[in-house]
């Protein structure tokens, strides 16, 4: 099956967007206090789809051609990317704070 954005990816999308160096963090706590975590299956989806990679400060993503070496020693972090930005903007604005699905 072809992965999907759920709304709880969705929600750890726009949390991501929000942050000031777009990190997707393997938690978020929903208003009304429950803990939601981001699963290696969430995570795969979201590399699959475009949405997220692991990328360093400079704009690197992991795995991406680096013939001068020049990211080798960067740390690289789940991150969102250009287009899981889009899928933000582009996402219902009615869904927008509802609780997250576990």
């Amino acid at each position: 099956m072809a992965p999907r954005l759920t709304p709880k990816r969705l929600a750890f999308l726009r949390a991501a967007a929000d942050h000031p160096k777009g990190s997707i963090l393997p938690m978020l706590t929903t208003d009304a206090g429950v803990k939601v975590f981001l699963r290696a299956a969430d995570e795969t989806a979201l590399e699959e789809l475009g949405y997220a990679a692991s990328i360093d400060d400079c704009g690197h993503v992991q795995g991406s051609p680096d013939p001068d070496h020049e990211h080798r020693s960067h740390p690289h972090l789940f991150r969102i990317t250009d287009a899981g930005r889009q899928a933000v903007q582009a996402a219902d604005p009615a869904t927008t704070g509802k609780e997250m699905p576990r």
